[in-house]
């Protein structure tokens, strides 16, 4: 019965056609916030750790299993 957000955060979320944007960081970390006021948990993840697929899927099976164990899904 949570309510989880998982975001895999391309560079589109930070930066633009000129660079770095904080603008953009900045709506995106706003969002964030909203999300959390509502009630849910809120995961994100850099693009940069999936370009290996195989890396990739490592970080993310190592990231649910250890949340469905937070939630008693999975033993520990």
């Amino acid at each position: 019965r949570h309510r989880i957000v998982v975001e895999l955060d391309g560079q589109q979320h930070y930066s633009d056609d000129h660079g770095p944007s904080p603008r953009l960081y900045a709506e995106m970390m706003a969002e964030d916030r909203r999300l959390r006021l509502a009630g849910y948990e809120v995961y994100r993840f850099g693009g940069f750790e999936f370009t290996d697929a195989t890396a990739g899927g490592a970080v993310a099976l190592d990231f649910f299993e250890r949340l469905l164990q937070r939630q008693g899904l999975l033993p520990p």
